[in-house]
C-alpha cells in the first residue's frame, strides 16, 4: 500500500497572501478530517512563489503561529510599512487603494545629487543680473539638471524599499528547522529570463536561502531585484543574478511539485493549491493611476492571474482526462512527452470568489487583512465540502 503524503502549492499575490493564511488556518483546524491522520498538520512538499514563498517558508518551519502573528499583529496593525518603505507611496494610509505621497526633497536628492541650487537664489537673480544674464544662468542650470537626471535616472530601479521584509527574513528564517518537508521557492533572473525553483537544502548558504525567498517576493518596478542568489545545480554551484518575483514566470509552481511527486512512485499524494487571485480582474478606470497602481495591476491582477488560470486549467483538464481513461480501462497507462507516466491526482484548488474585491495587492490594513483571511477560510471550507460531495 502506498504511503499517503501531502503537497501544498502557494501562488503569488502580494498582500492578498492573507487569503492563504485564512485557508491554512482552516486546514490546520480540520486536518484530521482532511488528511485522515491524528497527527498535526504537515505537508511533505511545499512550493511557493512571491508571497507564497514567504508563507510557505514559515509553514515549512512549522511556524504557523508566527505566520499568524506576522499577518495579524504586525502587518494588520501597522500596515505595509512592516514590509516596505517608500518615498512615493503613502505607507501609513489606511485606504484600500494605493495612495501616493511624494517626498520632493528625497526625490531631488536621488535624481539630482550633483545639483545644489537653492530656490531663493533665483529670486535674487533679478536684483543682481540683467535679463540676458539671468537667462544664461538659468539655461546653464537647466543643462546641469538635465545632465544629472540622465546620469542618475538609470540608477532609479524601484519606487519602494523592502528592507523591512529583508530584516524579518534574517530574523525569522532558519532552514535547519525544516525537517521531513521539502520546501521550494521560485524566482526569476532578469539577466537570463530563467525561472529557478530551488529546494531549501540546495541553497549554497543560509544567507542565500534568505535571499532566495526575498527574490521570490521582489515585485518588478516596486522593489529592487535581489543582486545574487547561489545554489547547488546540476553542474555545481550556480549564481543567479538580478532576481525578481517568481510569479513573473511561474505563478503557480504546480509543475515543480508534480516533478518531485513523479520521483516518489511509492507514495500517494494529495495536492492542495491556494491561489491569492480571483479569476477575473475587476474592471476599473486606470486613466489617472500611479506607476505603483499600474505595476500592481499589470503584474499581479492581470499577468499573474492569467498565468495561474492557464496553469490550473491545464492541470485540471489533464487530470480529468487521465481519470476518465482509467475509468474506461483500469490497466491503461498514459505517458507525457518527457516519457514520465501521467497520473491522476487527488487535488483541491482554493480560489478567491470571482466576485470579490480584496483590495490592491500592494495595500494592507487591519480591515483588509481580516477580510482576506475570513474569505480564505470560507473558500477553503467550500473547496473541501465540494470535494467531499464529489467523493460521496
Amino acid at each position: 500500500m502506498k504511503k499517503k503524503k501531502f503537497a501544498l502549492v502557494l501562488s503569488g499575490g502580494g498582500f492578498n497572501g492573507a487569503f492563504q493564511l485564512g485557508a491554512l488556518n482552516y486546514i490546520n483546524e480540520n486536518w484530521k478530517s482532511i488528511s485522515g491522520l491524528d497527527s498535526p498538520m504537515k505537508f511533505d512538499l511545499i512550493a511557493g512563489v512571491s508571497v507564497g514563498a514567504l508563507n510557505g517558508a514559515l509553514l515549512a518551519m512549522n511556524q504557523l503561529d508566527l505566520l499568524n502573528d506576522l499577518w495579524v499583529n504586525q502587518i494588520g496593525r501597522n500596515g505595509v510599512s512592516e514590509i516596505y518603505t517608500s518615498e512615493f507611496i503613502n505607507t501609513s494610509s489606511k485606504s484600500d487603494k494605493i495612495k501616493l505621497k511624494v517626498d520632493l526633497k528625497k526625490l531631488v536628492k536621488k535624481l539630482l545629487p550633483e545639483v545644489n541650487i537653492q530656490l531663493n537664489f533665483f529670486k535674487k537673480l533679478g536684483l543682481v543680473f540683467s535679463k540676458k544674464q539671468r537667462a544664461k544662468i538659468i539655461e546653464n542650470a537647466l543643462k546641469q539638471v538635465e545632465k544629472s537626471i540622465q546620469l542618475n535616472l538609470p540608477k532609479f530601479r524601484s519606487i519602494a524599499d523592502n528592507t523591512p521584509l529583508s530584516k524579518k527574513l534574517d530574523k525569522y528564517l532558519d532552514r535547519s528547522t525544516i525537517t521531513d518537508t521539502t520546501y521550494m521557492c521560485g524566482f526569476v533572473s532578469l539577466d537570463t529570463g530563467a525561472y529557478h525553483s530551488v529546494k531549501h537544502s540546495e541553497f549554497y548558504s543560509d544567507k542565500d536561502f534568505h535571499q532566495g525567498v526575498l527574490a521570490s517576493t521582489a515585485i518588478p518596478m516596486i522593489w529592487n531585484p535581489v543582486e545574487s542568489v547561489s545554489f547547488y545545480g546540476k553542474n555545481g554551484v550556480y549564481t543567479s543574478k538580478n532576481n525578481v518575483d517568481g510569479g513573473v514566470r511561474n505563478v503557480s509552481p504546480l509543475g515543480d511539485v508534480i516533478k518531485l511527486i513523479n520521483q516518489d512512485p511509492n507514495s500517494e499524494y494529495k495536492i492542495i493549491v491556494i491561489n491569492c487571485n480571483s479569476g477575473t480582474p475587476k474592471v476599473e478606470d486606470y486613466s489617472g493611476k500611479s506607476i505603483a497602481a499600474i505595476a500592481a495591476r499589470s503584474v499581479y491582477e492581470i499577468a499573474i492571474t492569467e498565468v495561474f488560470n492557464n496553469d490550473v486549467e491545464h492541470f485540471t483538464k489533464l487530470n480529468d482526462v487521465v481519470k476518465q481513461a482509467q475509468a474506461w480501462d483500469s490497466e491503461i497507462v498514459l505517458f507525457g512527452s518527457d516519457k514520465h507516466q501521467i497520473k491522476d491526482f487527488d487535488a483541491v484548488i482554493i480560489n478567491p470568489s470571482k466576485g470579490i474585491d480584496m483590495g490592491s495587492s500592494l495595500v494592507a490594513n487591519e480591515k483588509l487583512i481580516a477580510n482576506r483571511m475570513i474569505h480564505g477560510r470560507t473558500m477553503a471550507q467550500l473547496a473541501f465540502d465540494k470535494k467531499d460531495v464529489h467523493n460521496a
